[in-house]
This record gives structure tokens, sequence and C-alpha cells, in this order.
């Protein structure tokens, strides 16, 4: 049984596609000010379960966060003073 979908014209529908490029961009570069706020929280010494009590993430997914934000940054370190 095929869904009540309404049918777009392909104007209509590329300008919805337009919108959610945006909101997914936007998204994308909000969640990664967030994820680098949590490394820097969680390097300040802010307890992980205080993190999680403020983010929409665990106390697990807080410190993967952290720790994949903290080797990144350090991995870019090393990559700018080898070039140096």
């Amino acid at each position: 049984m095929a869904a009540n979908t309404p049918t777009l014209d392909e104007a209509e529908k590329a300008r919805w596609l337009r919108k959610l490029d945006r909101a997914t961009a936007a998204h994308e570069k909000t969640r990664r000010q967030l994820d680098q706020l949590v490394a820097d929280a969680r390097e300040a010494g802010v307890p992980l379960t205080a993190i999680s009590e403020h983010t929409p993430y665990s106390r697990e997914w807080a410190r993967r966060i952290a720790a994949r934000v903290t080797a990144a940054r350090a991995e870019d370190q090393q990559s700018d003073s080898g070039s140096a």
C-alpha cells in the first residue's frame, strides 16, 4: 500500500533539499564546536558526569569524544611542527 506522500515538482523538491543541506551543514558545524568544548572541559578537569548532564552525550560518549578530539589535536600539532 502506498503512503500518502504528497507529490512534489522538481523545483519544490530542490528547495527542500537546499533547506536540508543548509540545516545539515549548520548541525555539523555546531556538533564539531560542541565536541571541541567537551574535550576542552575534560582537559580542564570537568568530570564526565557533569559534562553528560549538560550535553546530549552519555559519560561514555563524552569520554570517547574528548579522547578523539584530543588525539586529533595532538596529531595536528605533530604535523604542524614537522612541516615547520
